[in-house]
């Protein structure tokens, strides 16, 4: 059954778009809105539970692919939207054609999709659009680029997350991976390799659903692992009156958390859990494509639904297509208001706006 997604969070979340007090240097909606989630889920009276196989159908699919999922020609999109026009690197001086052209040379594409195999992140990461950490960048000078708007960032990715590995670069420093709603180079120290017997085990466990942002991870001689967060779902391998036991991908290493810190299962979709969710999020700052752990606007919700056990694409406009989709084309300001508020749920209906 489709999921009919979601939501009007957008204007609760989003950093994208902010209105400013001509007299006053702090956001508008700071001092109209209230900075907590609970006025906003307080009229939500459903209490709905989603189906778990499907969202587990889609997050595992990296390790269902029998090939890239994507042609080359499709991936080499970068090249074809970042070569055009002047181009800035870190030191806001343009980059030279001749660079991008080594960049191509390292990417190594005549390898691509040899490797054929499977894997998991071992810890928060980036996924890169070219085979470097280095960033790029349009005209600093306009409104809206240069820094932080790294055009090489293409998406950050969890710790833990399935992984379809196409192929080394050049030196093999980096791995071009598929994820269920990205692709992109990911550094080799990132990934953690898998076999069949792990991939069965890991998949066909029971999961827990962090439900507490940046809950810090330790091994059994206290030793920090990792940052559990918002988003990421781990394997239980067992449980006690006070925690959950799981592995992290990381050498697949044991570790424990409270259960006041996750959900065994996705959790009920109800005013409740949706204020929990929110007020975790809801303060952070926003991270282009996932810069610096930060969230952007289609991953800040990505996020949020996990833990209901609701996938989604990762960005605004892959997100728009799923589910039911109702167009306001044609209509006039006023009957699309009309509209929203006749069609529309809250938390439950995405509100798309093309840019």
């Amino acid at each position: 059954m489709p999921y009919i997604i979601l939501l009007v969070l957008a204007i609760v979340f989003t950093a994208c778009t902010t209105k400013y007090d001509n007299t006053n240097t702090v956001p508008r909606e700071l001092i109209d809105y209230p900075q907590s989630f609970e006025p906003y889920s307080d009229s939500y009276t459903s209490s709905k539970t989603y189906d778990t196989l499907a969202f587990e159908k889609q997050y595992f699919k990296p390790w269902h692919y029998t090939q890239a999922p994507y042609t080359l020609k499709e991936i080499l999109w970068p090249y074809h939207s970042y070569t055009k026009g002047v181009i800035y690197g870190a030191t806001l001086k343009p980059i030279s054609k001749s660079w991008f052209n080594h960049i191509k040379v390292e990417s190594n594409f005549k390898d691509f999709d040899t490797l054929h195999s499977f894997g998991l992140t071992r810890f928060f990461g980036h996924l890169r659009n070219f085979p470097t950490d280095k960033p790029l960048f349009r005209d600093p000078h306009q409104a809206g680029e240069g820094f932080p708007f790294d055009y090489n960032q293409n998406s950050g990715i969890h710790a833990n997350e399935p992984l379809y590995l196409s192929h080394y670069s050049l030196k093999g420093d980096w791995i071009y991976v598929f994820t269920s709603y990205a692709s992109g180079w990911l550094h080799v120290r990132n990934i953690q390799a898998i076999d069949e017997k792990q991939r069965k085990l890991w998949e066909n466990s029971q999961h827990i659903y962090i439900t507490v942002d940046n809950v810090p991870l330790y091994n059994k001689q206290l030793h920090y692992l990792n940052d559990a967060r918002i988003g990421m779902m781990l394997p239980l391998i067992s449980e006690d009156t006070t925690h959950y036991h799981t592995i992290l991908a990381n050498n697949f290493t044991s570790t424990s958390l409270l259960k006041t810190y996750a959900s065994l299962n996705p959790m009920v979709f109800n005013k409740r859990n949706l204020t929990t969710i929110g007020d975790e999020l809801i303060d952070q700052d926003y991270g282009w494509g996932g810069v610096f752990e930060d969230r952007d606007c289609s991953s800040m919700l990505r996020d949020f639904f996990i833990p209901f056990g609701i996938w989604l694409p990762r960005n605004s406009y892959q997100q728009s297509k799923i589910g039911k989709v109702i167009s306001l084309e044609g209509l006039s300001d006023n009957e699309k208001i009309q509209k929203i508020m006749t069609e529309g749920v809250a938390f439950e209906t995405l509100l798309y706006k093309r840019g």
